[in-house]
């Protein structure tokens, strides 16, 4: 195939560094592309673009600490499931496995359930966070819980600010009239 920057050269097939580009960030992959000995234009062929696509994927996951497709077909291997059995045990669709898998990247919350529902470590250090945070007292003053005393000041700042007064509990609802 003659090149279609300089149509001087061949394109020539060969494993060589491309930039891509995930949810911003820049990365290199390394892949099958096709080279012009002449100019140094490369590109890819459309049959090697949904490679190309898992790579920059699985770069910005790497970077990101996110598993990566193959961890998560690993990990799904480990248990013995099948997609469907998978995506039944952590909760999701069937499709969004196959998309992990093939290169989507999943957000943060759904690699954090992948890995504990997976991992018995990442499941173990997880519950004893979770115990911590449930062991923690919650913070009192004079006895009373501070949550509750925050939302009684907010309240009564706004009801001290407020230039109406409530009244009519003979009427049984309230309405509001100005203040007198």
């Amino acid at each position: 195939m003659i090149c279609l920057n300089c149509r001087k050269g061949r394109l020539q097939k060969k494993i060589t560094d491309l930039s891509a580009e995930v949810k911003g960030e820049k990365f290199v992959v390394r892949m099958n592309a096709l080279v012009c000995p002449a100019c140094g234009y490369t590109t890819i062929e459309g049959s090697l673009m949904p490679e190309y696509m898992r790579l920059a994927a699985d770069a910005y996951r790497a970077s990101n600490g996110l598993l990566t497709g193959d961890q998560i077909r690993e990990r799904r291997a480990r248990l013995r499931m099948s997609q469907g059995q998978f995506a039944e045990y952590i909760g999701v669709g069937i499709a969004s496995v196959k998309r992990w898998e093939l290169g989507q990247v999943q957000d943060l919350a759904m690699d954090r359930l992948i890995r504990v529902m997976t991992d018995i470590d990442e499941a173990s250090e997880n519950l004893t966070k979770l115990k911590t945070l449930s062991a923690t007292p919650e913070p009192t003053i004079l006895g009373r819980p501070l949550v509750s005393l925050m939302y009684e000041a907010v309240e009564q700042e706004w009801h001290a600010s407020k230039p109406y007064r409530i009244e009519a509990e003979d009427l049984g609802g309230i309405i509001e009239s100005p203040a007198v």
